[in-house]
Formats: C-alpha cells, sequence, structure tokens
C-alpha cells in the first residue's frame, strides 16, 4: 500500500457511496537489487481505492530507462463508474485463481498483485514478468494497468522532471541541469552537488556519449562518460536537501566539457539516490533514478 497521505490539493470521494465496492487493488513491480529503504532498483506501485476513488502512483523507477519520464507520487480522482468498471475487471479475472507454474524464461522483475475486499483476507498473487503464459492469462487486468499508469503520469501530486540545456562556462562548454517540482505540492530531494558519483544508486552526473551514427537495423552500444556537476563551495558530512514549492526549479551547472570537433554527441542529466525516509518533517521525499530528455549535440 501506499502510505503517503493525500495531498488538500487532490480531490477525493466521501465514503460510503451507493453501489460502489469497498476494496483497494495495489500492483507491486520491483526487480533487481533491493536497495536502501526497502526499495529495489526497479520499483513502482498503483493503487486504486475506491472509498477515496483515487488511482495512486509511486514512480521510482521503471524496468526501462526512458528519457523525460519523470519520478515521484502521482494521483488523480476517477468517478464511480471507473471504480466499478475496475473492480469487474479485476474479480472477473483469472488473476487470483490457479494460474500455472512458471514457464519461459524468468525476467528480474515480478509484480505483486493485491485485492484488498473488507472483511475478507487479503487475495495476493506474484507473476513474474517474463511468465508469458499467465501474463497471458491476465491479460484483460494488465490492459486496465496499463491505461491507469499512462492517466497517471498527467496528475502529478510530488513529483520532479529532470532537465538539460548547454552553456557557456569560463573554461569552456558546459551544462546546466534543473529538477522541476511538476506536482501540486512541496517536495524535497538530496542536493545533486551533494551525492557522490559511487555507484548507479548514488549518482548525480551529466552522461555523455560519442555518437558514431547507426544505419537501419544496426545495433550500437554506447561508451558513456560522466561529468560531474560543479561541487558545492564544501561539502558537509550531513545531507543537503533540496526543498521546492510547486513549479519551482532547482538548477546547477556542470564542469566543463571539452569536445572533439566534427563529433556528434548524446547527452542526459541523470541522478539517482535511493536513501532517506519518505517523508522529511512532512515533505515527500523524491527517491529513486530519473534522466533528463536526450539531447543530440551536432558537430
Amino acid at each position: 500500500m501506499i502510505a503517503i497521505p493525500v495531498s488538500p490539493k487532490v480531490s477525493t470521494s466521501t465514503w460510503p457511496r451507493p453501489g460502489v465496492p469497498d476494496y483497494a487493488f495495489v500492483v507491486h513491480a520491483y526487480g533487481d537489487q533491493l536497495l536502501e529503504g526497502g526499495l529495489h532498483e526497479y520499483d513502482w506501485t498503483l493503487q486504486v481505492e475506491s472509498r477515496s476513488a483515487l488511482v495512486s502512483l509511486e514512480y521510482f523507477r521503471s524496468d526501462a530507462d526512458i528519457s523525460g519520464t519523470p519520478i515521484g507520487l502521482f494521483r488523480t480522482h476517477i468517478d464511480d463508474q471507473a471504480v466499478r468498471d475496475f473492480h469487474t475487471v479485476v474479480t472477473t479475472s483469472k488473476l487470483f485463481g490457479r494460474l500455472a507454474s512458471m514457464t519461459g524464461h524468468p525476467r528480474f522483475t515480478q509484480t505483486k498483485y493485491t485485492l484488498i475486499e473488507p472483511p475478507n483476507e487479503p487475495s495476493q498473487q506474484i507473476i513474474d514478468d517474463g511468465d508469458e503464459l499467465n501474463n497471458d492469462v491476465i491479460a484483460p487486468v494488465l490492459r486496465k494497468r496499463r491505461a491507469m499508469l499512462s492517466e497517471s503520469f498527467a496528475h502529478p501530486e510530488r513529483a520532479v522532471l529532470l532537465g538539460l540545456e548547454r552553456t557557456h562556462l569560463p573554461e569552456g562548454e558546459g551544462f546546466v541541469v534543473s529538477m522541476k517540482n511538476i506536482g501540486v505540492d512541496t517536495i524535497c530531494f538530496t542536493d545533486p552537488r551533494w551525492i557522490i558519483a559511487t555507484d548507479p544508486f548514488h549518482l548525480s552526473v551529466v552522461m555523455i556519449a560519442e555518437f558514431p551514427g547507426q544505419k537501419p537495423g544496426e545495433s550500437i552500444t554506447l561508451d558513456w562518460k560522466n561529468l560531474p556537476l560543479a561541487p558545492l563551495p564544501s561539502r558537509p558530512a550531513q545531507e543537503v536537501l533540496v526543498t521546492l514549492a510547486p513549479g519551482a526549479t532547482w538548477q546547477a551547472k556542470s564542469m566543463a566539457w571539452k569536445r572533439t570537433p566534427g563529433k556528434e554527441y548524446l547527452a542526459r542529466f541523470r541522478w539517482a539516490s535511493y536513501a532517506g525516509d519518505p517523508l522529511v518533517n512532512g515533505v515527500y521525499r523524491i527517491r529513486g533514478r530519473a534522466d533528463s530528455p536526450q539531447m543530440v549535440i551536432e558537430p
């Protein structure tokens, strides 16, 4: 369950409401390493709750690195017909029936489905993302899940979007990185300049790769190099937090970058920090890993 309180700026429904079933349906997709705070490297939770008529999505990192994808908490209010329709899809599916044993090659991500219908005990099912047979069986649930995920991203409650721009520095070319609060409530996050790049889960850099060109159907492997951000004047031992009001943007500059003339490059800003409590003095903390939209730097 998503335990973060709902922002007062988000509409909710009263309870009870005639003809509306009492339930909560939770989808938790996760995989790879278990990190600080109980999060996995790939981790998101989608929750549909009938009493408030809310679809909530807490998104730390998906199982596909899509540049320009925001992370954080998203919430949208749905009408009672949508609440009933979702319940019907879940309860008439074979999700909580006797599914077949896993077949095929497993992946490193899996999804846990939980249906809570008071006063009954919760129903739960875990399906590996590589289990094509059982995922085909629950296809209606997957289609509904995808639709809810897509809709949720249009309603950020406490979320951040990364940005990247080129700039001129006294020492040469460089970049301006940014993190914007695209939600309706205040957020906080670890200052990117405080993070020491030790591994993929503690990282705050501009990633740059020479792009050699690509022929149709050709597969290429890019050699990404990390360009650090300009550091803080002094790095405190204790974590430095940035707090942003709705609509506000934090910015910082990178170190200087020297490019090779005549070469084409790709660049993106990556921020990763999984550590810390989900709330800091009542303010939602952004955790996980995200990339800015990818930039093409022409010769």
